[in-house]
């Protein structure tokens, strides 16, 4: 019996060390150690995943000595690529190892540096059309039954996928998809009556720094309430994001369109309509968010035609795959068809699914 524990203790300090002697080490000048993983560096400054203190930044003046355990990738200012294992010494210089041979890449000609495997995922591996999205789709049904009979379903799904394209220079692309719609439906003394709404966006981006971008749009909708059977949105402009980090993000947008609608009632209208929207999603805490909208199309002949859309969603995520939301839409047209109104707005609720 003494034996096997004997084992066992020997075993587990053996895995310990080996641990120990695989983790990546960061000495400070004030003679300071910490280990941990190596996550990259960016701007003059180390980002590290500490054993014991979680994710930090350093600053790269502040470091003695960083020993790296697996290979990395430097990118250089003139857009050169090396590969190897990398040791930051105390001149602040990089000393990369491939193969036994080693070579010193200058601080003032580094731009970026990431483990090898971080680099290939985001660099070199072919990407499938249907990954890297993040978003929610959401559901919500409601029925009555009394004098009149009722059925309404509203869905929705807001889906964003950003993948770095070049990381030198920080360049990459952006999708932005969303897609809402209600069905309702009343029958009363055998007479039935509908009112759809169906909305759906597809906006690709073009950052050319990390919070300017170029893009272009495309938008179809369809209001059974204001009698607009569809209308079709095409085009383009510049935004900035003012505000991007792990918390908030607070956009805006300024372009032209042009947009054809075709009413049930009426003749088609076809125009060229200038843009000017703001988007912010707020991480509230770490179950609660806002997601809001603002757009706003104003014709450019003729100044008395105009429509805008506003919309706000507050999830409550229940757990890590599910949420309850509630959203209030706003959808107005200063000419809509005979009889209708100018505003429809929807107030829902549901459940969500996160991915």
């Amino acid at each position: 019996m003494r034996i096997i524990s004997g084992a066992l203790v020997f075993l587990l300090g053996l895995l310990g060390f080996a641990t120990l002697a695989c983790a990546d080490t960061v000495i400070f000048k004030n003679g300071d150690k910490l280990s941990g993983t190596f996550v990259e560096v960016q701007d003059k400054k180390l980002s590290f995943k500490s054993d014991a203190v979680g994710d930090v930044s350093i600053p790269l003046e502040k470091i003695q000595s960083l020993s790296v355990e697996k290979p990395a990738v430097i990118l250089g200012m003139d857009r050169r690529v090396v590969r190897g294992q990398i040791e930051l010494q105390a001149t602040g210089d990089w000393q990369v190892t491939l193969n036994g041979t080693s070579q010193t890449i200058g601080a003032a000609s580094v731009s970026v540096i990431l483990p090898a495997e971080t680099y290939h995922a985001q660099v070199e591996e072919p990407v499938q059309l249907w990954q890297d999205w993040s978003g929610s789709i959401n559901f919500g049904y409601a029925i009555q039954r009394g004098d009149q009979s009722t059925s309404t379903l509203n869905a929705s799904v807001i889906a964003t996928r950003e993948r770095p394209h070049d990381l030198l220079f920080v360049r990459h692309w952006r999708t932005n998809y969303s897609l809402n719609t209600l069905l309702a439906k009343a029958q009363q003394g055998g007479e039935s009556v509908t009112s759809n709404t169906i909305t759906t966006a597809l906006r690709q981006d073009y950052l050319f720094t990390s919070r300017d971008f170029i893009f272009v749009t495309g938008q179809l909708d369809h209001i059974d309430a204001q009698g607009l059977y569809l209308r079709q949105t095409y085009g383009g402009g510049i935004g900035r994001d003012l505000i991007h980090n792990t918390r908030t993000l607070f956009g805006v947008v300024a372009g032209a369109d042009y947009i054809h609608e075709s009413f049930f009632v009426g003749p088609s209208n076809a125009s060229v309509e200038a843009a000017i929207g703001e988007k912010l999603g707020v991480q509230i805490s770490s179950r609660l968010r806002l997601d809001q909208a603002l757009d706003f199309f104003p014709d450019l002949e003729h100044a008395s035609r105009y429509h805008g859309d506003a919309s706000a969603t507050l999830g409550l995520k229940i757990s890590r795959r599910f949420s309850a939301n509630a959203g209030a839409i706003d959808q107005y047209i200063s000419r809509p068809s005979p009889g209708s109104k100018n505003n429809n707005i929807t107030l829902t609720t549901g459940l969500g699914i996160n991915f």
